[in-house]
């Protein structure tokens, strides 16, 4: 019984290092990983591709009560819809595609520094 349990964690152990493996692998390429890929999908939020690269899904907020800092640099698609970040006057951080109402989809650069969750 004892081998048969520690099969099962030895497989489990495994699957977990290649998913981890492939997601710092996609990071690395600065493309979207698989789990902010599959949390797009399920909010039906579309793919988007602007500066050479394909921006990675966020979540969706309410801008009701917001008031982001638009950023002006720059050409490309989307340019209107770019915002700044805090602490990154250089570069758009976040761009917010109209969902309805004052709803919008959030994403964000691809970067090795992006942490799901915060």
């Amino acid at each position: 019984m004892s081998r048969q349990v520690t099969k099962w964690v030895l497989t489990i152990v495994a699957l977990c290092v290649v998913y981890i493996a492939v997601e710092v692998i996609l990071l690395y390429n600065h493309t979207p990983t698989l789990y902010s890929t599959v949390k797009r999908i399920q909010a039906h939020a579309p793919a988007i591709e602007a500066y050479g690269e394909q921006w990675t899904y966020k979540d969706t907020v309410d801008l009701s009560d917001m008031k982001p800092t638009k950023f002006t640099e720059g050409e490309g698609a989307y340019k209107d819809q770019m915002y700044f970040y805090p602490g990154r006057p250089n570069s758009p951080a976040n761009i917010f595609i109209k969902k309805q109402g004052t709803e919008y989809y959030r994403y964000m650069r691809t970067t090795l520094m992006f942490v799901h969750g915060v």
